[in-house]
């Protein structure tokens, strides 16, 4: 019997030291990022995951504002959010790429506690066949849209803070291509890649403030986005992302939401998304000490796992080339 507990004390604790030391060493602190009543700003919010995230926020009693290039479908999504939930939201008109006309909507949307920076284009090409006029129209919308969208927010919502004495959130949709590169999104996930330094690094200019940042990581998701986008997949491209699965833009929403709510910096949308967090974490923040827990165990293994899966993938690759040669 003695022999028995002292074999379950050597292991345990090493799981449970490792764990105090996390408990410890995690950085920013845990926050609960409230909603009801609160202005949260979404951009890419006419349609897909933008859509679905307005009408969740709006179910949960915040005041929801969107934004979108296009007024018409800005006027569809309204009364689609009025229909679901019986509450109006407001709408603002721009392009994010205009860095004078995302300030404006922003003064006029009033200060925000939750800015969702979910607006994203992408068209699938290899780098050499890409023209670089689509390839700087991606960077400059999904990149530098989300720095004029964050520029024009902080100011106000820095005083927004100090004035509740309530955390706030900035909130990126990335994608799991700015985790792994894929074959025909060289540009798109530069664009998607560059987002991770950019919010890993404003984490620790506002975190004083209590801001808390997010980076969303949605796998393929129903959308009409990407239903434009498969149109135009090079054959490999559909063949590699096809391994993978996708979700509905609802079920994103809801992840998002709740991830953005328990203020976690790195949000996966499936089981393959929570794989990749693990395998990419580096020196990415994090504020819960199991999901660090998880990280320091499971990063051999998910090395490992990612290893597998490039082999899969360049296998693939050589096979496609292979085979189109012999019939070229």
């Amino acid at each position: 019997m003695a022999a028995a507990l002292l074999l379950l004390l050597l292991l345990l604790v090493p799981p449970v030291g490792l764990l105090a030391a996390l408990a410890f060493l995690t950085r920013p602190r845990a926050a609960r990022i409230p909603l009801k009543g609160r202005h949260v700003f979404i951009t890419g919010g006419s349609s897909g995951i933008g859509l679905a995230l307005a009408t969740a926020a709006a179910r949960e009693g915040a005041r929801v504002s969107i934004l979108a290039r296009n007024a018409a479908r800005l006027e569809d999504a309204r009364a689609a959010i009025r229909l679901a939930t019986g509450l109006d939201v407001g709408v603002h008109q721009a392009d994010v790429r205009d860095a004078a006309a995302v300030a404006r909507a922003l003064d006029d949307a009033g200060p925000v506690d939750v800015l969702v920076c979910n607006h994203g284009v992408f068209v699938p090409q290899e780098l050499e066949k890409q023209d670089m006029e689509e390839v700087k129209w991606m960077v400059d919308i999904n990149l530098m849209g989300t720095f004029h969208l964050i520029k024009a927010a902080l100011p106000a919502m820095k005083a927004r803070t100090r004035e509740t004495s309530l955390p706030a959130s900035i909130a990126i949709m990335s994608s799991q291509a700015g985790q792994v590169g894929v074959y025909g999104y060289t540009a798109y996930s530069a664009s998607k890649f560059a987002l991770t330094g950019l919010a890993e690094s404003l984490q620790h200019e506002v975190i004083s403030d209590d801001i808390h940042v997010s980076l969303i990581f949605p796998p393929d998701t129903e959308t009409p986005g990407l239903v434009e986008e498969k149109k135009k997949r090079p054959e490999l491209t559909t063949i590699i992302a096809d391994s993978s699965g996708g979700m509905k833009a609802d079920d994103v929403a809801k992840k998002a939401l709740n991830g953005i709510k328990s203020g976690r910096f790195i949000i996966p949308c499936n089981f393959e998304g929570a794989m990749l967090a693990i395998a990419t974490s580096g020196l990415t923040p994090q504020s819960s000490p199991l999901i660090a827990f998880v990280e320091v165990i499971g990063a051999g293994l998910m090395r490992f796992v990612a290893l597998c899966f490039q082999w899969n993938w360049f296998s693939t690759i050589e096979n496609w080339y292979a085979k189109n040669k012999k019939h070229g």
